[in-house]
């Protein structure tokens, strides 16, 4: 379905009992909500599972000018309001990670508890040039030639609109002079940090997060790398509801 939401054409797929606790995916760079597909539906059976592409993926509109962290972030939050959501659980892998963290630190009150998906708070230099060089691919050569470039294979998969992919990464760039580390020291939500061991971005980013997130839990999972929900389902489904029914479900709503 297409939502209307903050100005934009956002496309999302909802599934389970509508008066079910809210579960939203948040996909990273040049993906689409397509790649959380397993894990929503081995959860629509106890909660109201919520995917949406971001802004230029998917079929979610393309939008070619610059765009800060904080307008992904009002993204999700009118994506909530359009769907009449007061809180939800926001899962984010890579990109969208920061989308959540982005959302959790201005719009606390909306935030029901986080799931950090291999993703980071702030980036170095050498990464900072990583984004820069990824938004030339995608606004130079096209959303096809960016995920090629990012070890992705296009085959079967929504190609991103190359130049508004472009503006979504350079926003994701901005980690390198203002990081999200110091506002995350106030998100108090219950928190779950999920990394693979052989992520190709390392363990470090989500290290910084446990420290930072008081309560957080960290997981580093063994032999795993960057899309661990697609390398390892069963694992990944069992500990994203041990943690939802844990901390969500049996726990109190403020």
């Amino acid at each position: 379905m297409i939502v209307h939401a903050n100005g934009l054409d956002l496309r999302c797929e909802i599934a389970g009992p509508a008066d079910a606790e809210a579960v939203v995916f948040i996909h990273g760079l040049a993906a689409s909500a397509d790649i959380w597909s397993g894990q929503a539906e081995r959860l629509s059976d106890r909660f109201r599972t919520i995917r949406y592409d971001l802004r230029s993926h998917g079929r979610s509109q393309a939008v070619v000018k610059p765009c800060t962290r904080s307008e992904l972030a009002g993204d999700l939050i009118a994506l909530l309001d359009a769907l009449e959501i007061e809180r939800a659980v926001v899962v984010g892998h890579s990109g969208g990670g920061v989308v959540a963290m982005q959302s959790a630190v201005e719009h606390p009150e909306r935030i029901r508890a986080l799931v950090l998906v291999g993703t980071a708070s702030e980036c170095n230099d050498a990464t900072a040039k990583w984004y820069l060089e990824t938004a030339e691919k995608a606004r130079e050569s096209g959303g096809e030639s960016a995920m090629k470039a990012m070890g992705m294979k296009p085959d079967g998969r929504l190609v991103p609109d190359g130049p508004g992919m472009a503006e979504v990464t350079l926003a994701m760039r901005t980690l390198n002079d203002e990081p999200l580390t110091a506002g995350l020291t106030h998100v108090s939500v219950p928190t779950l940090i999920v990394v693979g061991e052989k992520d190709f971005l390392g363990v470090g980013g989500s290290v910084i997060l446990s420290r930072t997130i008081e309560g957080s839990e960290l997981e580093i999972v063994p032999q795993r790398g960057h899309g661990i929900y697609l390398q390892d389902p069963d694992w990944f489904e069992d500990r994203l509801r041990r943690f939802l029914v844990e901390k969500v479900l049996d726990q109190p709503s403020t």
